[in-house]
Order: C-alpha cells, then sequence, then structure tokens
C-alpha cells in the first residue's frame, strides 16, 4: 500500500503518518519526489484503517499495490508516474537527463585504464566501468581478470579503475562477485556496485547488498520473465534500499547471431508501467556485436531506458576480454553523440504518448452507446427464430 502525501505536504504533516503507521506495526519507506512524498507501507495492510490515514492532514490518496514486490513496484498511477532519483557520485541517475556508463570489459592495466578513462571522458561519457575479476564457465577460456588471484590483486585493480576516474571527473561502476568483499570495494572508492548476469539470483551477495550504500546495477537474469526480475531486485530494496538501477542484457532467445535477445519490451514495460526504478539497457552483451550496439542502444533509449552500459576500449582487438562487443575509441564518440539526438526527440516527443489509464474512464462510459452504434442493436437466439435485444417482438424465422 502507499500513502500518497498532498503537493506541499509539511514535514510535520508526512512524519505524523509515518508516526501512526509504525505504532500500528507495519515497515514504512519514505519516497520524496518532485511534487509529492509517497510513504511505502508494508505488511498485512489488508487490517490498515485506512478510513483513519486518508483523514490525517496533508493525505492525498492511499493507493493499493497488487504486485509482490511491494518496494519496486511503481508508485504513481496510469497518468502520474512516480521515477526515483540518486546520485552515482557527482552523477544524477533517473533525473532529467540520459547517462552514459562506459568502459573497457576488464581493467588491464594501469595504463590502459587511464586511456580508457580519458577516451570515454572525451566522448562524453559521464561514468567509468571495469571489471576486476571475469565471469568464465570454462577453466581454459583464459584471462579471468587482474583480480582473480587474489584479494590483493583485486585491490590493485581497484586502485587502478578508481584512480583513472578521480583523474578525468567521473565516478566508477565495478562489478561484484563475492558478498564479503563488498567493503573492500567501498574501501577503495568504488562509487556504484554491478551484480553481473549470473549472480542475478545469488541470494547470499543480493542480501548483502542491503547494507551498502553504494548504488547497485543489477543485470536481469537471462531467463527471468521481468516480475520475477523485479522480485530479485525486490530482495536488496527490504531494508529501505532505493538506488537500484535495473539492467536489460538480453534474454536467451532463438537467434544464434546475436549473443542474446534484447527484450526492448521490457525496457518499456519498466518505464510505462511496473516500476519507479530507472532502467538501463547494455547492448554490449545484449548483442555481442559491435556494429549492433550503436543501433540497439538507440532503440533502448526510446524503448524507456535513462541509463546506457557500453563497453569500449582503446583497442578492442587487444582486448584480454569480449573484445568482438567492444567499441573503437570513434564509436563511442559517435555513439555518445547520436544518443543526445535521440534523448532530444524522446523528450520532444514524450507528451505524445497517452497511458491508456487516461483514456479508459472515458470510454467505458462509452461502452453501451458505442456497441449499439457500431454494431447494431443485439440479437438474441430463441428457438428457431431471434428476438431483437429490449425489443420483444419476433423476428423473421431462420
Amino acid at each position: 500500500m502507499i500513502v500518497k502525501m498532498r503537493q506541499g505536504a509539511t514535514r510535520a504533516q508526512i512524519s505524523a503518518v509515518e508516526r501512526l503507521l509504525r505504532e500500528l506495526e507495519f515497515e514504512t519507506g519514505k519516497m520524496p519526489g518532485k511534487d509529492h512524498t509517497l510513504i511505502g507501507v508494508y505488511g498485512d495492510v489488508s487490517q490498515a484503517p485506512r478510513g483513519r490515514i486518508f483523514e490525517m492532514p496533508g493525505v492525498e490518496e492511499i493507493i493499493s499495490i497488487s504486485r509482490a514486490y511491494k518496494r519496486a513496484t511503481q508508485k504513481g498511477t496510469g497518468t502520474d508516474r512516480f521515477y526515483s532519483t540518486f546520485p552515482i557520485g557527482n552523477v544524477t541517475i533517473g533525473g532529467g537527463d540520459l547517462v552514459v556508463v562506459a568502459g573497457p570489459c576488464s581493467i588491464e592495466s594501469e595504463r590502459q585504464m587511464m586511456e580508457a578513462a580519458r577516451i570515454m571522458k572525451d566522448a562524453g561519457a559521464h561514468v567509468l566501468r571495469g571489471g576486476v575479476h571475469k565471469y568464465r564457465s570454462s577453466p581454459y577460456s583464459g584471462w579471468e581478470g587482474i583480480g582473480a588471484q587474489s584479494t590483493d590483486d583485486l585491490i590493485e585493480g581497484l586502485r587502478y579503475i578508481v584512480r583513472a576516474g578521480r583523474e578525468h571527473q567521473m565516478p566508477v561502476v565495478v562489478e561484484i562477485l563475492d558478498p564479503s568483499l563488498i567493503n573492500v570495494y567501498e574501501d577503495a572508492g568504488v562509487d556504484c556496485l554491478q551484480i553481473g548476469e549470473p549472480n542475478s539470483r545469488n541470494t547470499i551477495l543480493l542480501n548483502a547488498l542491503r547494507g551498502t550504500d553504494l548504488p547497485v546495477i543489477h543485470k536481469r537474469g537471462n531467463s527471468l520473465d521481468p516480475e520475477d526480475y523485479l522480485l530479485w531486485v525486490e530482495r536488496m530494496m527490504i531494508n529501505g534500499k532505493e538506488n537500484i538501477i535495473l539492467c536489460e542484457r538480453g534474454v536467451t532467445g532463438p537467434s544464434q547471431y546475436t549473443r542474446n535477445t534484447l527484450d526492448l519490451g521490457s525496457i518499456a514495460a519498466f518505464h510505462h508501467q511496473l516500476t519507479h526504478l530507472p532502467a538501463a539497457i547494455d547492448a554490449s552483451h545484449g548483442t555481442g556485436n559491435r556494429d549492433l550496439v550503436h543501433p540497439m542502444t538507440l532503440a533502448g533509449i526510446l524503448a524507456g531506458a535513462s541509463v546506457l552500459l557500453v563497453e569500449a576500449h582503446p583497442n578492442p582487438l587487444v582486448a584480454k576480454s569480449d573484445g568482438f562487443q567492444t567499441l573503437f575509441p570513434e564509436q563511442i564518440g559517435n555513439l555518445v553523440e547520436a544518443t543526445k539526438e535521440v534523448w532530444k526527440l524522446r523528450e520532444t516527443i514524450a507528451h505524445l504518448y497517452v497511458p491508456s489509464a487516461a483514456l479508459e474512464p472515458i470510454y467505458e462510459k462509452r461502452v453501451s452507446d458505442d456497441r449499439e452504434r457500431l454494431f447494431g442493436r443485439a440479437k438474441t437466439v430463441v428457438g428457431k427464430g431471434t428476438l431483437e435485444e429490449g425489443g420483444g417482438d419476433r423476428a423473421a424465422q431462420l
């Protein structure tokens, strides 16, 4: 259940509602928005005294939520959506600006990261990415990351990307595999943690991330239904964590030409219907083909993504991992320029999107009249003849 406070509700009014709910032994989570503050209510809300709550000063509306992912669900109405905003370092996520997170698949050396950071910054990217430990299904696959051998090596790799990010005024995102190392990433100065697809359902890791203040990019598992995915995201949010970015990186599909099948429909569903959390698209992993990253990233923006994850390298031909899907420096620069234009287009045409919830009440009032106007008076078959609905006279025999 969501308690929506009126525009201009005072802090005292909001606190009073929260205090009452806690006295009634419900858990609450406050979500301040631009115009309204929402208060999430968790527990057996069937027992909540809705009338008493609704009569409190400053309360505008009580919204029932039927979905199982109570915290991740969209908190607004069909015509008045609510979206979370939060920072990654000095970059705002979920606001009015598009955010590009770019960098190599893996951290390979200090010089490589410094050069990569310069290229990403010059291209117009906002956040620097890189991995210290890579997943490999086969022990013979080769490079497993600069931090794969020991914690000391991992710390050294983190030092490389954090230093490169600071040098070029870019916050950094690094994937984490081990819940026991969260404090190591925090102490190293990492600005955002990433959960890769193989760990999308890692209960121990997701539970541990409840306790960090760092934002989290959570990549959707390649076999997860969108709402099942949101339940795994919900696991991180139990104690009130809200700074989470959803990331579509492709699902298992019939195509053998692309690495995965990018589910643009789910990005649209996340943005327009299911959740208040910002959505990202990772077309690098979604296609596995550097020449397809550009068009699919642009498609993701129009579908609803406001965060873009892109792999780029000073020279993908010498990259130690995923070079085949990694952009050349010129490509990342051109892509960022193209994303700016598509973002402007999306903002320009946003008013043309009309949710069904805004129209259904109008058309519901017209159902009876339109049914008769469009289809004529309905006829009911009786025995061997027909009766005109509402008429009572026997029609011609069949």
